[in-house]
């Protein structure tokens, strides 16, 4: 990644496009044109291995979505079969199968957020706006990989010298894991006063902090901006037009206005992948 990739809120703002239309629809037209965008920004950059690994996580995640909406679901006419007094209705499987690719559109932002996004830019803008709130970000995210780093050292040292974790009464199972909770503790408790000591040393919100890869809007990111604010804006006001209810109507609402913001979502992920591929990954 280089200095001519995105600003960082231009992608934001293209983000939050793709997840609020996702959210505020059920039209599998505009669902699966968000989601074919996805799969070919991962096609566009050469990674396949996402799609692949994704879909282990998808096939769980849909039989679950399905399960909890057929469980306390009952509405739908067509009846496929009865499972324990419950009828399982197509209208049901549809709506179910419509809510887990929502599901997978979001999974997938977070991917296509490490493909346009530098790391070091993002942490770069967000401290210079808000370094009280990124600071505490990267402590929580640093914390979790930290404790359970030391929880299994902890559980090693332990085992040597004798505990056992693996017994087979559930009370001291409980039992032996106190002396780790508390020394989990105790540790984070000091890690948390040497971070607070080294950023007072160095400063810390004593002053306006100076930033020296700053990043400037481009035209790209004022056309990529108001594209994703447009797109926001024309979905709300059409909204009512391209509703989809599969428990009312199998019809799909085939009008201009659905096919309209599906295009604006083609065009904007097509920009963005264009300006990617020529400027920043050019090499």
């Amino acid at each position: 990644m280089n200095r001519d990739s995105l600003h960082i809120l231009s992608i934001i703002l293209y983000a939050l496009m793709m997840v609020s239309i996702s959210f505020l629809t059920i039209n599998p037209l505009i669902l699966f044109s968000i989601l074919i965008c996805e799969l070919a920004v991962f096609l566009y950059f050469n990674k396949k291995e996402l799609i692949i690994s994704t879909v282990k996580v998808f096939l769980p995640l849909l039989a679950i979505t399905v399960f909890i909406n057929l469980l306390f679901v009952n509405a739908g006419v067509v009846v496929l079969f009865n499972v324990f007094n419950k009828y399982i209705t197509l209208e049901n499987l549809i709506y179910s199968v419509l809510f887990a690719v929502k599901l997978l559109i979001i999974i997938y932002l977070f991917y296509i957020f490490e493909i346009y996004i530098d790391s070091d830019a993002a942490l770069s803008f967000f401290s210079s706006k808000m370094p009280k709130t990124t600071l505490l970000f990267m402590v929580c995210f640093k914390l979790i990989p930290t404790m359970k780093k030391k929880l299994k050292d902890l559980r090693d040292i332990y085992q040597v010298r004798g505990v056992e974790f693996n017994s087979k009464s559930r009370f001291q199972r409980i039992k032996a894991q106190i002396p780790l909770i508390i020394v989990l503790i105790e540790e984070s408790l000091e890690a948390s006063f040497d971070i607070s000591e080294s950023a007072y040393i160095r400063g810390f919100l004593s002053g306006k902090r100076s930033v020296f890869n700053k990043s400037k809007f481009k035209h790209i990111d004022y056309l990529v901006s108001i594209i994703s604010i447009i797109s926001i804006f024309y979905f709300l006001i059409v909204k009512k037009v391209t509703d989809y209810n599969v428990y009312d109507d199998y019809r799909l609402p085939l009008n201009p206005f659905t096919f309209s913001v599906c295009v604006l979502v083609f065009v904007l992920t097509f920009v963005i992948n264009y300006y990617y591929k020529e400027n920043v990954y050019a090499d």
